[in-house]
């Protein structure tokens, strides 16, 4: 029975910490331990969490601090140089696993080959009050079957390294987690980690882990959200061209199925910047030509053919007043004499 080790950073996390470690405790595989590394915290998260392991936790545990705020990447670094299990768990202090996750995907893992570095379930966004969780949408149901290790980056099915299981000594082999980025860390690592074997998929009716979603502000947009649209969308499109090693999409040889995603995720985030940071959204742009230098919008359907007419800028204009009626882009694309 392979010990898997849970690393969970920690960041002024006191107010739902301790619903976490009580959802981890409920795990019906017993071989596991818990490293928490905080990183700098300034409430009282530390404390709250020795307590809390000391009087209730049965598993091996240690806490881990670092003197200053260095990022999610720098924690679980830490945390990992000192880890003993043959697989890792990423875990959040603010998210929740299936009880039955690491019992589903240890056995799995003991069944797999050498050349397999991480296995992966389907997972949902919620929220979370207390011991409940709320579901948001669909859930997301990950397929790395044939698909290139950039797909790691893109969509909303993608891989979340939570709801897998990671060697170890893969994540020591590829550096651990990138301490330059403080978004996409977790999905650049898995990118990196499909490109040192093989992700398999372990099958599962239900989600196996919950990704919590705050109630009081979004997630991603303007200045009231947890994180500003602008850096994670330029960051994005960095992390696509340097999985590309900075080739055209044609040039790196992807399926078309991959390339439509990858471009399908390009239209979606030119036009989170088109409505929230023009500058940006140029600077974007710019960069993804690289990818396709007759970059187009995606949808809604018939925008592409309009913006190589009018430009890609003046396409999304378009494609913001579309969430009106329709008729007006049927009107502009008989204009054109393009349907």
């Amino acid at each position: 029975m392979d010990l898997i080790s849970v690393i969970m950073p920690t960041h002024n996390a006191a107010k739902w910490v301790t619903h976490t470690l009580d959802n981890l405790a409920a795990q019906t595989y017993p071989r596991f331990e818990l490293i928490v590394a905080d990183d700098g915290s300034r409430d009282d998260t530390v404390s709250v969490v020795r307590a809390k392991l000391a009087n209730s936790f049965r598993n091996p545990w240690r806490i881990l601090e670092l003197d200053d705020n260095q990022g999610p990447s720098a924690a679980r670094n830490r945390a990992l140089k000192v880890a003993r299990g043959t697989w890792v768990q990423c875990l959040d202090s603010d998210d929740f696993l299936a009880p039955a996750k690491f019992e589903m995907q240890a056995a799995h893992c003991a069944r797999v080959s050498a050349d397999v570095t991480a296995v992966y379930s389907p997972w949902h966004q919620c929220h979370i009050d207390g011991a409940q969780v709320t579901p948001l949408g669909q859930m997301s149901q990950p397929d790395m079957q044939g698909r290139a290790p950039i797909m790691c980056l893109v969509g909303n099915d993608r891989v979340l390294q939570g709801a897998g299981l990671t060697r170890r000594s893969v994540l020591e082999r590829i550096g651990g987690w990138d301490e330059t980025l403080r978004f996409w860390e977790c999905e650049e690592a898995t990118f990196r980690i499909a490109k040192a074997g093989r992700l398999e998929c372990v099958p599962s009716a239900s989600p196996l882990y919950f990704w919590r979603q705050p109630r009081d502000q979004p997630y991603i947009g303007d200045a009231r959200a947890r994180y500003h649209t602008t850096p994670v969308a330029l960051s994005w499109i960095d992390l696509i061209l340097r999985a590309l090693d900075h080739q055209s999409l044609m040039e790196a040889g992807l399926s078309v199925r991959d390339r439509q995603e990858i471009l399908d995720s390009s239209s979606f985030w030119a036009r989170q910047l088109f409505r929230t940071d023009r500058t940006a959204f140029r600077e974007f742009l710019g960069k993804a030509r690289q990818l396709d230098p007759h970059l187009a919008p995606t949808s809604p359907v018939g925008l592409a053919a309009v913006s190589r007419h009018i430009g890609y800028e003046a396409a999304e204009a378009i494609a913001d007043l579309g969430r009106g009626p329709l008729h007006f882009l049927r009107k502009l694309l008989q204009g054109l004499r393009l349907r």
